[in-house]
């Protein structure tokens, strides 16, 4: 099983794919098109690359990743009956791993049935079963700007969002419903979370 590749970029293939060079052997990684920015915009630089093998009766497949956060939320995807490893990679190459684990956690699934060969039932079906495996931490770990369809979420705004949903679960409701709420609510600048729990209860 390869799991860890250490190497520089080489070339891009007709299908998407990258070859990544380690020691003279080159090997075929499928990439996201945000992973694949990222190392062209580095190339002939040291690439590390944490990897997923698919192993099939026709082959095998490595598909890539630049953090263990990012092959995480892939192995979480590919862990849903009628998602397989091509599935998830569209749906990571739609949506950066932030925008997926918001929209899972405000079972936004419309927005990721928008990912080529992820129809709503599979999208329905993925929020359901990784709804429970997320929480807004994971989305906000990073500290990067995201959208999905109806939410912008600034990095100095996480502190009080992510302590007025805290407030909202602690009270009763759930992380989804919590979420929701707090994510209705327009910031302002100099915004408490006092202010901003009261004006999420009204949501309710």
């Amino acid at each position: 099983m390869i799991s860890y590749l250490r190497g520089k970029y080489l070339d891009r293939t007709d299908e998407g794919n990258i070859i990544i060079d380690v020691n003279g052997i080159g090997f075929e990684v499928n990439v996201t098109a945000e992973v694949l920015g990222r190392i062209e915009h580095n190339a002939g630089e040291e690439t590390e690359l944490y990897t997923y093998m698919q192993v099939k009766e026709d082959g095998m497949s490595l598909f890539g990743f630049t953090s263990l956060e990012e092959i995480s939320v892939f192995k979480k995807i590919i862990g849903v009956s009628g998602i397989g490893p091509k599935g998830a990679m569209s749906i990571l190459s739609t949506m950066s791993r932030e925008q997926l684990i918001l929209a899972v956690i405000e079972e936004n699934s419309d927005i990721i049935a928008k990912a080529p060969g992820i129809g709503k039932k599979t999208a329905a079906k993925l929020v359901l079963e990784l709804k429970d495996k997320f929480k807004l931490e994971d989305a906000l770990s990073s500290g990067a700007s995201f959208k999905t369809t109806d939410v912008v979420q600034a990095q100095n705004d996480s502190s009080i969002v992510k302590d007025a949903i805290a407030a909202l679960v602690a009270l009763g409701y759930s992380a989804a419903e919590s979420t929701k709420a707090v994510r209705s609510v327009e910031l302002t600048e100099g915004m408490t979370v006092d202010t901003l729990l009261s004006m999420s209860l009204k949501n309710f």
